[in-house]
C-alpha cells in the first residue's frame, strides 16, 4: 500500500489514524527502525530482543503521541526514512543514557562497524579536522592510525564524529566530564596530525 501513496499522502494518512495506513508502515518501515535501533545496541554490546522490541514500541509511542506531532513536524526538506532513523537512535541513546552503560564493541570494530558509508564519512571528516589536502593517497589507513589512540580517545573520536554525539553525551556513557571529553578529542586530533605527519614524510 505505501508503494502507492506518495510521502506526504502516507504522513497525512498516519496523522489522521488510518489503521490500514499505519499497518503498511509498520509493515515497510519497521524493519528499518528495528534495524537501526538493534545496529546502535550492538555496539554497546546489548543483544537481547526484548530490549530493542521496548525501545521500538518506544519510537511508535512517539510517533502516535499528541496526535501524531512528530509526524506533523516533519519537513520534506529531508528524506523520511532519515527522519525515522533519526528518531529510533534518539529514542536508544535515551535508554542507553538512562543505564549508563558505556560502550565496549566498537573498541576493536572497524571504524563504522557494518554500516556502509561510515568508513567513508569519518575518513573525510577526519582529513577536514587535520587539514589534510585531496593528495592524500588512500593507501594511508585511518584505522590503523586510529588504532595508535587509546581506548577511550579512538571511541571519543566514534561517537563524536560518526555518531554526532555533543561532548555532555559522550561523557555521560563513557563516564567522565564534558570538559575531559572536549579535551581528549583536541588531544587525540593533535595525535592523529602528528602520526599522519610522519606517514606522509
Amino acid at each position: 500500500m505505501t508503494d502507492d501513496l506518495s510521502e506526504p499522502d502516507l504522513i497525512a494518512r498516519l496523522v489522521a489514524g488510518d489503521s490500514r495506513s499505519w499497518k503498511a508502515f509498520l509493515d515497510s518501515h519497521g524493519p528499518l527502525i528495528y534495524g537501526a535501533i538493534t545496529a546502535l545496541l550492538g555496539k554497546f554490546s546489548i543483544q537481547e530482543p526484548a530490549v530493542a522490541e521496548d525501545i521500538f514500541a518506544a519510537v511508535i509511542e512517539r510517533l502516535l503521541a499528541d496526535h501524531s506531532a512528530a509526524l506533523r513536524s516533519f519537513r520534506s526538506n529531508s528524506k523520511f526514512t532519515t527522519y525515522l532513523v533519526s528518531i529510533a537512535r534518539n529514542r536508544t541513546y535515551d535508554h542507553l543514557r538512562s543505564l549508563k552503560r558505556r560502550p565496549t564493541v566498537s573498541l576493536s570494530d572497524p571504524i563504522g562497524g557494518s554500516e556502509e558509508g561510515d568508513t567513508d564519512t569519518l575518513e573525510k571528516i577526519l582529513r577536514n579536522q587535520l587539514d589534510l589536502g585531496h593528495e592524500l593517497e588512500v593507501r594511508l589507513s585511518l584505522e590503523e592510525v586510529l588504532e595508535h589512540l587509546s581506548d577511550q580517545d579512538r571511541l571519543i573520536v566514534k561517537l563524536h564524529y560518526l555518531e554526532g554525539l555533543k561532548d555532555r553525551e559522550i561523557g555521560e556513557l563513557v563516564g567522565i566530564s564534558a570538559d575531559a571529553v572536549s579535551a581528549r578529542k583536541l588531544r587525540a586530533l593533535s595525535r592523529l596530525k602528528e602520526l599522519v605527519g610522519k606517514r606522509r614524510s
